[in-house]
């Protein structure tokens, strides 16, 4: 007795470290996505919380969508979370690594081998499809209605294989939860049904159940949206843009994404399977011919080694089939395909995949037990070698391809804006110590379309008090005269998608050189250049001229449009200009006189002398 709580105790451990395991996976895979600053959709869900009482912010007048159980989540999480955005994404990843710890504990029992578990929940987690979940403020939104129809397939699981009648009513409330998740989950309900008809006790008390959960589900929405179509993607209605020919399309897409084929614009996975390295090329397609030998070899012992089919084979394969079909239908009736509504069913396909192999195990297990000499491989390991095999390869193909393809996550456009976000965030509030009370930042040119909306509502995400006008777009840094410590200035750098902080740059240049001027003030015959005036508004011009003067030499000044004539009476000659503080002035000399003995030229006209500039 001793010895089984001992054992029971090492696979408890197992357990617990495996978990850990699955934890450290998840932040390692996911290491370089972060969330410094909130960008669309994130960014407009959580302004619209700000000064809106709990139930105002659940139950809004207007909404295109009504998702009240994920807004009251949100409500919470936002008020905990309060500034702090990059807690966003290490949240994000715990909680997919508690899914995946679920995925292992229930696929150990499908599978009936915590190796294959720990394989599954690790695919889960490597997954390309978790890129929303992991690297958006709404990925909260998917991981819930992912638990949801997790729970939901557990329990109707749990409910039809003999557990407690309770386990329905579970389902039911799980369902009711979800379709107020995300409303594209409503779909499920024909699974509720097919447990009802498959579990011969309670059929009509249960079946009232599930249609009265569905049709409350529904009329709810209903008074709510004035509608029981739901929403599409990017403000579609999916009422006026459903076609055969695209549903069809895109449920194509989905099944090529389940297989590891991105196919579809490059905006919305990365890179396209045409485009991927040939030696991940093929490693793909080895993973889908073992994943198809799996099938037919378990098919095979179902049908041919196995002395009977049992019912529960049947029940609990269409079980999972059924949520891998729900899951994909209710993603192609909208105008794209994304690929984060792929990772619903990815999670029920690795279920399906483990409890297949769970019963393809059982059958060979019990086919060589029953041998008088049994010395194969599967009684040694108690486990269906080949199937393993299989499994393993589809598996490791799956993983290194899920890795590649996340290296091109920079190409989805989520990740574009995010990005932009990111150094727009670091480039203001992180840099200058989380304070940005008394600044003013100004942009130059705008051509990343930032609106004055999201350049507002992006700093109150740190600061709700933040001034209105924190945001200035501007053509030219000369628009803003001297840069003083109060102020901000950013441009954008197109090639590497971010913002770059130009302000210590610019605070520091007095004179820009057009043509003839050149920083270690010599000057051509003929120069043109800006001086930005100081606060008193006076420019001194130090002339040094190295030569031999004639008596005859002068310099045109053109000063911001006033000319004057300047003769040198001296080598060094002193010259001031009286004009607007803080201001960009252009300013053009002209000379009549060069260096004769001058060893270079640097323009079109010669060195002429060597002038020195002093602001006030």
């Amino acid at each position: 007795m001793v010895l089984v709580k001992v054992e029971e105790k090492y696979e408890y451990l197992k357990d617990i470290l495996l978990s850990l395991l699955l934890i450290g996976i998840a932040f390692i895979i996911n290491t370089g996505i972060s969330i410094k600053g909130l960008y669309m959709d994130d960014l407009l869900m959580w302004s619209t919380r700000r000064g809106t009482g709990f139930f105002r912010y659940v139950f809004p007048h207007e909404m295109r969508k009504f998702r009240p159980v994920y807004w009251a989540v949100t409500w919470i999480y936002q008020g905990i979370i309060r500034n702090n955005l990059d807690f966003i994404v290490p949240i994000n990843i715990l909680i997919g690594a508690g899914i995946a710890i679920a995925i292992y504990f229930f696929a150990k029992g499908l599978a009936r081998s915590k190796t294959m578990a720990f394989l599954f929940a690790a695919m889960f987690l490597v997954s390309r499809f978790s890129y929303y979940d992991i690297g958006q403020y709404l990925g909260l939104m998917e991981a819930m209605a992912m638990i949801f129809a997790f729970a939901l397939c557990v329990c109707l699981y749990k409910y039809i294989n003999g557990q407690a009648n309770r386990y329905f009513y579970y389902a039911c409330i799980f369902y009711f939860l979800d379709c107020f998740t995300h409303e594209r989950f409503v779909v499920l309900f024909p699974m509720l049904i097919f447990a009802v008809i498959v579990k011969k006790e309670y059929r009509i008390i249960n079946a009232s159940v599930a249609i009265i959960t569905f049709i409350a589900a529904n009329y709810i929405r209903f008074a709510a949206l004035k509608s029981f179509i739901p929403e599409g993607t990017g403000n579609s209605k999916v009422s006026e843009t459903f076609k055969l020919s695209s549903f069809f399309a895109s449920v194509k897409t989905e099944i090529l994404y389940l297989c590891g084929i991105n196919t579809g614009p490059t905006h919305l996975n990365g890179i396209d399977f045409k485009d991927v390295n040939i030696a991940v090329k093929i490693l793909i397609i080895i993973g889908i011919f073992a994943f198809i030998m799996f099938i037919c070899k378990s098919v095979y012992s179902i049908l041919m080694r196995s002395k009977k089919i049992e019912f529960d084979w049947i029940k609990n394969i269409l079980l999972f089939l059924g949520f891998i079909i729900g899951s994909i239908v209710s993603s192609a009736v909208t105008i794209r395909v994304e690929m984060r509504w792929l990772y619903a069913p990815f999670l029920f396909l690795l279920l399906l995949t483990a409890y297949i192999y769970g019963v393809d195990k059982k059958i060979t297990v019990r086919k060589s037990k029953n041998k008088v000499i049994g010395t194969s491989l599967s009684r040694i390991f108690h486990v269906s070698f080949v199937s393993a095999i299989l499994v393993m390869v589809w598996g490791f193909c799956m993983l290194i391809g899920d890795m590649y393809y996340r290296g091109y996550y920079n190409k989805i456009y989520l990740f574009e804006g995010q990005n932009r976000a990111n150094s727009l965030a670091n480039e203001t509030y992180y840099k200058y110590d989380k304070d940005l009370s008394n600044k003013r930042i100004y942009i130059i040119k705008n051509d990343f379309k930032l609106s004055d909306f999201d350049a507002l509502e992006f700093f109150r995400a740190y600061e709700p008090d933040i001034r209105e006008d924190i945001v200035t777009f501007i053509d030219n840094y000369r628009d803003i005269g001297v840069v003083n410590e109060d102020m901000i200035v950013l441009t954008e750098d197109k090639k590497n998608n971010e913002y770059v902080n130009v302000t210590d740059f610019l605070r520091n240049i007095k004179v820009e050189n057009i043509y003839g001027h050149y920083d270690d003030g010599w000057t051509d015959e003929e120069a043109k250049f800006n001086v930005m005036s100081g606060e008193h508004g006076q420019i001194h011009f130090e002339i040094m001229y190295p030569g031999e003067l004639t008596g005859n030499e002068s310099i045109e000044v053109d000063a911001n449009g006033e000319k004057e004539t300047l003769d040198l009476v001296s080598n060094i000659t002193y010259y001031e200009i009286d004009t607007t503080p803080n201001t960009l002035i252009p300013i053009q000399m002209k000379s009549n006189f060069y260096m004769p003995d001058a060893k270079e030229q640097r323009g079109d006209k010669k060195l002429s002398f060597i002038l020195n500039i002093k602001i006030e």
